[in-house]
């Protein structure tokens, strides 16, 4: 009974902790193309003039 407690004691702790993971990584990985989508417009803004 013990153990069934502290594996369900885990998975609570675990589940909020994997999903800051993943969006945060969803989040991290948005700004790095958004910079990239930012040098892609200036460039074709500078060669526009």
């Amino acid at each position: 009974m013990l153990e069934l407690l502290k594996s369900l004691l885990f998975a609570v702790c675990m589940v909020p902790v994997m999903m800051v993971l993943i969006l945060g990584a969803i989040y991290g990985l948005g700004e790095i193309f958004n910079l990239f989508s930012a040098i892609g417009h200036r460039e074709s803004t500078v060669a526009r003039k």
